[in-house]
């Protein structure tokens, strides 16, 4: 058989795309060279096993198909980056009616700034990822694509935009129902210290305020982190069926 060279560009290109767009993949502490390695190898699996496409006819279509194959990648990483950005928006929700928010200070491994429990509730997303055995179901949800949208087809359906935008609306139900729990006792908490100042003006309130909402959110996190880590299991293990509706929407003619 004959090694194709521009056939394996285009499968390297797509699993890349999608590696550098995924959690747990896209760490920041994992070496490049680690990640184009692991795209490397498993773009030579894929081009053993997918059938043969039709020859290029140009620069130009190949170039079109080049551009197809990376936003290809980076949607479907796209769209399980959404899922664990609702994760870590119940987190931010939950900073901001503790009052955490305030401290928020730069991640260099998010990437960007996080407060205390936006960055608990990213980390348990990473660490079910794991524990769920996910990182290898993406693997196969990317070997998928290649049935679903083969190499070397023009047509792209309706770009799978109804998949993309049903992930996006879903996101803040997500966060919402998440930080449900943790905003409605500290607003409970806000009452009751509401309840005190009327009743007993002697009490600073905005003095007791902080370090009390403070108190209450880790003693309720701490009793609810099982129900947390079940949730969060039950929303990160909708990722592949969201990544195959898109799929099944982008390769539809």
């Amino acid at each position: 058989m004959i090694f194709e060279l521009h056939r394996f560009i285009l499968i390297f290109i797509r699993i890349t795309a999608f590696i550098v767009a995924t959690p747990g993949y896209s760490y920041r502490g994992v070496p490049n060279i680690t990640k184009i390695t692991v795209s490397a190898g498993i773009a030579l699996f894929v081009y053993l096993t997918i059938p043969d496409v039709v020859e290029f006819q140009g620069l130009l279509p190949y170039g079109l198909l080049v551009v197809r194959e990376t936003i290809l990648g980076l949607a479907l990483g796209f769209i399980s980056q959404m899922v664990f950005s609702a994760i870590e928006m119940a987190g931010k929700l939950i900073d901001f009616q503790v009052g955490f928010s305030m401290g928020a200070v730069y991640d260099p491994t998010m990437g960007a700034s996080a407060s205390n429990y936006g960055r608990t509730y990213y980390w348990i997303g990473i660490a079910v990822f794991f524990l769920l055995d996910m990182h290898r179901i993406l693997m196969e949800a990317i070997l998928r694509s290649f049935t679903y949208v083969p190499i070397g087809t023009e047509e792209i359906g309706n770009m799978g935009t109804e998949a993309i935008l049903e992930v996006f609306a879903r996101v803040f139900e997500i966060g919402i129902n998440l930080a449900a729990p943790m905003i409605i006792t500290v607003l409970m908490t806000d009452a009751v210290l509401g309840i005190i100042s009327r009743t007993v003006p002697q009490i600073n309130v905005f003095m007791l305020g902080m370090p009390m909402k403070s108190m209450v959110s880790f003693f309720v996190f701490t009793l609810s982190l099982s129900w947390i880590l079940h949730r969060t299991g039950t929303i990160i293990s909708t990722i592949p069926d969201y990544i195959d509706g898109f799929l099944r929407l982008f390769g539809s003619g």
